[in-house]
């Protein structure tokens, strides 16, 4: 049984949470534009950046449901019992997407999804089945490392999760340096991601270890399969949307005048935007870990503003100044016609930030209440706006596709904010305690 005291959160007690999360989050998404800058200098480096980019979206689509893990970890695991079968419950969901990306790689399905869908050429098509085959298996090492993250930020320990990450990043290094001596392409790139991961999934599990040791083994009642069901399906759709944005995104991208100019563009942006924001979504856990009372809300809503400010300031340094030269050219090894294609759209990304951060905090506010309904009809909106930006392609074939896909994202973002603001509006108004009760089990 989990035994919590009530104590008056701070910003000092959210910075120490959270700023072990940016370093592990900028890791994460500083090596997937290590893999493309990688990638950007083997042969054929459109295509293999299109087709890599096109594999990893889809993987990331179909794998959503293993990212929340975490977060169900998080509400549920009191002792070992509950352990146990929230292990045995994400277990059994995750082997679905597997089972399909495999399916789609091995299979004529995979002619249709990344060449009919997608409208990527033959040669493109070829590399993003042969690496999406092999990405499926990162399924196992992310379900292992979210159960110890939960573990280990239940225990407001998230440091460890940060040198998880560097780890990973180190190996991912190592093996992109070895498997491109024998292969060539995306294989390179996804055979090295899912090496890294793999790695990293150890060490989280060594590292959790002691925190699992300590939980109860007392046979305490516990929730049942429904109720990690009911709180957690919500969720995994939120999580299947989300990176299923960048699918449908490179679907309309597709029927562009150039579409592998555009899907190699929007996927060097797209990586960009991970590498500088995607610490915002971190602002889900941090919510959820440490908000349990209204009072908590108000210092929560502080420390997003200021966090937002800062990254917006990032963006106009990097992409406003003469530093845009440094980063696209030089460190992300873009040709000219790259570099051109992709400097509107970078300058835009201060929308995505100012919307993924509030979407983010309201879903980690509305998960630490378990009210998470509303976030799942917050997915199909999201989705909804995306396909509606993505259209424009239908009628306009000359668009830029980085732009527009930066636009859709921020579109999506923004409805879910304004959807998810309302939903906790209305439950703040709900007479009685907004927070469930952690001191137990149940």
């Amino acid at each position: 049984m989990r035994l919590l005291m009530r104590e008056q959160l701070t910003l000092k007690t959210i910075i120490l949470f959270f700023l072990p999360l940016i370093f592990m989050t900028e890791l994460i998404q500083i090596s997937h534009s290590i893999t493309n800058a990688f990638l950007a200098r083997l042969s054929i480096p459109k295509e293999t950046l299109a087709a890599f980019n096109i594999a990893f979206a889809f993987n990331i689509t179909t794998g959503g449901v293993t990212m929340a893990s975490t977060q169900t970890g998080i509400s549920f695991i009191t002792d070992w019992k509950s352990l146990h079968r929230v292990f045995r419950f994400i277990g059994t969901i995750v082997i679905v997407p597997f089972v399909i990306v495999e399916v789609v790689s091995f299979t004529p399905l995979g002619d249709i999804v990344f060449g009919h869908w997608m409208g990527a050429s033959p040669e493109v098509v070829r590399q993003a089945k042969v690496a999406s085959a092999i990405m499926g298996f990162w399924t196992f090492p992310i379900f292992i490392r979210n159960l110890s993250y939960a573990m280990i930020m239940i225990k407001r320990r998230t440091i460890l999760i940060s040198y998880a990450t560097l780890i990973r990043v180190l190996a991912l290094i190592g093996f992109l340096m070895l498997y491109s001596r024998w292969f060539d392409g995306a294989l390179v790139g996804a055979m090295a991601t899912v090496s890294g991961m793999s790695v990293e999934g150890v060490f989280m599990v060594i590292a959790a270890r002691p925190f699992f040791k300590e939980l109860d083994r007392t046979p305490w009642a516990t929730t049942g399969y429904s109720d990690y069901w009911q709180f957690s399906w919500p969720l995994m759709l939120t999580q299947v949307t989300e990176n299923g944005v960048l699918f449908v995104v490179n679907s309309f991208l597709g029927r562009l005048v150039n579409p592998d100019l555009a899907l190699a563009s929007f996927g060097v942006v797209h990586g960009l935007v991970r590498v500088i924001l995607a610490p915002l979504r971190n602002l889900v856990q941090t919510a959820q870990s440490l908000i349990s009372h209204q009072d908590d809300l108000k210092i929560m809503f502080r420390f997003t503003a200021c966090l937002l400010l800062l990254y917006v300031g990032i963006i106009f340094v990097l992409f406003y100044t003469s530093i845009q030269g440094w980063v696209l050219g030089g460190v992300m090894g873009l040709t000219t016609e790259l570099y051109r294609y992709c400097l509107p759209a970078v300058k835009l990304t201060f929308a995505i930030a100012v919307f993924w951060a509030t979407a983010a905090l309201l879903r980690g506010i509305l998960s630490a209440m378990r009210k998470t309904g509303a976030i799942a009809v917050t997915a199909g909106i999201r989705l909804l706006v995306v396909a509606l930006v993505g259209s424009t392609t239908l009628f306009h074939s000359g668009v830029n596709g980085a732009v527009l896909g930066v636009i859709a994202i921020a579109g999506g973002f923004a409805a879910e904010t304004l959807v998810l603001g309302w939903r906790l509006w209305k439950q703040i108004k709900v007479p009685g305690p907004l927070f469930p009760d952690r001191s137990s089990s149940s």
